[in-house]
């Protein structure tokens, strides 16, 4: 039988960096939240090539005397708790106890601090667990951590990385997190010496939120505050318009500190019942203040979740609070209204496949008010030329050339299918009547023109006029910059133009019905709500899928005959036409012998 033995400490401290260390945002999470508990009004972070060469924070907070600069490296040693009635009484980000010296485990880790009743201050290093010498130093009051060379002495854990887009982007994501929990202190985030954020104390909550996500979003938040009680919800919630594929734009946070909860997440979702779409989800920024004894914090090793005393009591004053915020507003949608019309021909019966085929006769269909803009897109804007078009004209019309079908299409009058309910084209048919859904039918269409025209080299790409910015929450700026060679096979064509934001240089002519910034929107939405990217075919297939989706006509699109028309001609060129390509049904026959039976006559 195997003896059992005490671990060395190098391999204790590597064991316990498996669970605290994450990733490079951890350990940022890590240092920040010490700064914080250290009573900092300035945080500034540095990072070199997304933090694996250099993570480095600096705060200007009470500090660390030198013969507790030792200790701070020992395990399971903390100045947060000390019996274990504190864990129901927290008030502080850290209480682990072991985050420095996990992180000191597998990094080489350099602390200087000076108490601000000190003349000088002292530092002390530590790699790979092993302790160096305290020795003095000169520096400002506070706190100053460098941890270098993350996982020098673990390289298996480095081929686990993402790419430093993607971990600056969870990096980023950590600081949005912390930064709206705290909203008066000062943050400055720079990368490879290029500075991402300077988020000012004096930006409040709203402001902060501007900067962290779109115009949008800022300009649509409705305040909620349920009132002093030892209960309490407070903090934003979006306009029902501005909602999301996903709930990536949903943020909780109970005494200062950010959490995930399904339960809340139901509530959130409880509360918008009637004024969201399925599979839409709402925008909020919520704080729960509440007695620290009824919440427990230690039931997750990252602390991402929590567990309330009163659950339901929590729940039902989460819902009750935004519900009510909402009757307040006259939640009255928009119209959008068409603001042109392309003008294109259809080859009579003649001429095409479905990858050659001539655009469409569908109107394209945008918002008539300018979409708000935020500081950096209005200053992309002021370096560009005064064009007076937000989305640019397609390009000048080319003759089709006539080729024979592969099929006939069968006998079908022009103006014999009929639109019901906006959303369903009805056709009489020798065999019965035919319904058919009109957006996952075009869907379809859309989606085997565009695969057909990448794969045959025939895709046509529109460019701007003016490159289109997007401000995008740190990780889904991440994600599409993760994604750019496929999407740039697909047309959209995307660039890095420095912080969160996105520049949209081009499109597919092929889907000009629809906003370019739209379309991509879409496809963002749609790849983070997946838990990991597909391969390279599969990930190809899926953004193709959800392009034609975004720009497909929708239910509640008023078409013209003529567009009735072509989506039959089309439906019988397709490869598959009685699905789209998520796998819903396009279409459905009654039979002539059903519809009898129902009427009683057989």
């Amino acid at each position: 039988m195997p003896e059992s033995r005490r671990l060395r400490p190098e391999v204790v401290a590597q064991i316990a960096a498996g669970e605290v260390v994450e990733r490079r945002a951890s350990v940022v999470k890590e240092l920040v939240g010490n700064s914080f508990d250290a009573g900092a009004s300035r945080i500034d972070i540095e990072l070199e090539h997304g933090g694996i060469e250099l993570i480095r924070v600096v705060d200007d907070g009470c500090g660390i005397s030198p013969e507790q600069l030792s200790l701070a490296f020992a395990p399971h040693s903390t100045s947060k708790i000390h019996e274990t009635d504190d864990l129901l009484q927290l008030l502080t980000l850290g209480l682990r106890g072991e985050a420095l010296a996990s992180i000191a485990g597998i990094a080489q880790v350099q602390i200087q601090s000076r108490l601000h009743t000190a003349d000088v201050g002292y530092e002390l290093r530590c790699a790979g667990a092993q302790l160096g010498e305290l020795r003095q130093c000169h520096g400002a009051v506070g706190t100053r951590i460098e941890v270098r060379h993350l996982f020098f002495n673990v390289p298996v854990r480095k081929t686990f990385l993402k790419s430093t887009a993607t971990e600056l982007g969870h990096i980023s994501e950590v600081l949005t997190r912390i930064a709206l929990s705290h909203p008066t202190v000062h943050f400055v985030l720079r990368h490879n010496g290029k500075q991402v954020y300077e988020i000012p104390g004096t930006a409040g909550l709203k402001n902060r939120i501007g900067l962290f996500f779109d115009a949008e979003v800022e300009d649509n938040l409705y305040d909620v505050d349920s009132g002093p009680a030892p209960m309490r919800v407070r903090g934003w919630i979006a306009d029902p318009k501005v909602n999301k594929g996903n709930a990536k734009y949903q943020y909780f946070f109970v005494n200062g500190r950010w959490f995930r909860d399904r339960s809340l997440g139901h509530a959130f979702q409880e509360a918008y019942r009637g004024l969201l779409m399925t599979g839409r989800y709402p925008v909020g920024f919520l704080f729960l203040d509440l007695p620290p004894h009824t919440v427990d914090f230690n039931v997750h090793p990252q602390k991402h979740e929590v567990r309330f005393r009163d659950q339901s009591s929590v729940y039902s004053l989460l819902r009750s609070s935004i519900k009510s915020r909402l009757l307040k507003e006259q939640l009255i949608p928009s119209l959008e209204l068409p603001t042109g019309e392309v003008r294109e021909a259809i080859a009579p019966r003649a001429s095409f496949d479905l990858a050659s085929l001539p655009e469409s006769p569908f109107r394209q269909r945008t918002m008539t008010e300018p979409i708000p803009q935020s500081p950096r897109q209005r200053e992309i804007a002021a370096t560009a030329p005064p064009w007076e078009v937000a989305v640019p004209p397609l390009a000048a019309e080319q003759p089709v050339e006539e080729v024979l079908l592969p099929f006939p299409i069968p006998d079908v009058p022009r103006g014999s299918a009929l639109q019901v309910h906006d959303a369903y084209l009805v056709v009489e048919t020798p065999a019965g009547m035919l319904v058919i859904d009109q957006h996952a039918l075009h869907e379809r269409i859309l989606y085997e023109q565009l695969r057909q025209r990448v794969r045959t080299g025939k895709l046509e790409v529109q460019r701007l006029l003016i490159p289109e910015a997007l401000e995008l929450p740190p990780l889904h700026a991440a994600a599409v910059l993760e994604v750019a060679d496929e999407l740039g096979r697909l047309g959209l064509d995307v660039s890095d133009f420095g912080g969160n934001t996105i520049l949209l240089s081009s499109y597919p002519t092929l889907l000009s019905r629809r906003a370019p910034a739209a379309i991509l929107r879409g496809v963002i939405d749609e790849l983070i709500d997946r838990e990991r990217l597909p391969n390279k075919e599969a990930l190809f297939d899926h953004l193709l899928a959800t392009m034609a989706c975004k720009a497909a006509v929708k239910a509640g699109d008023k078409l013209t005959q003529e567009e009735i028309d072509y989506l039959l001609q089309l439906r019988e060129l397709a490869e598959d036409s009685h699905h789209c390509p998520h796998g819903r049904p396009t279409s459905l026959v009654f039979s002539r012998a059903q519809l009898d039976k129902q009427f009683g006559r057989i």
